[in-house]
């Protein structure tokens, strides 16, 4: 995307995020944590179901991102690492 169409996405994006939305964010206090939805449910007492349809959201809204990823010993399932997004030097 250009520049111009991120600016264009940003003004169409709320700002005010809702009460659960901001619980989730509360967990990323430093652009170095990354956390998978269940480090992120285990933080906020939330329900999985719950953290990942928040998740979702602040994606799509550009306030989280998929960092990396890693192997779950116990499931051996890939699980995302998510985090605040890093910013462009300007």
């Amino acid at each position: 995307m250009t520049k111009t169409q991120y600016e264009a996405h940003d003004a169409m994006t709320p700002t005010k995020l809702c009460y659960t939305q901001q619980l989730v964010m509360n967990c990323f206090t430093d652009r170095d944590q990354l956390y998978t939805r269940e480090d992120v449910a285990s933080l906020t007492h939330l329900k999985l179901s719950s953290v990942c349809g928040r998740v979702r959201e602040l994606l799509d809204m550009g306030h989280l991102v998929v960092r990396s990823a890693r192997k779950d010993l116990a499931t051996q399932s890939r699980q995302q690492l998510l985090g605040l997004p890093l910013k462009e030097a300007q």
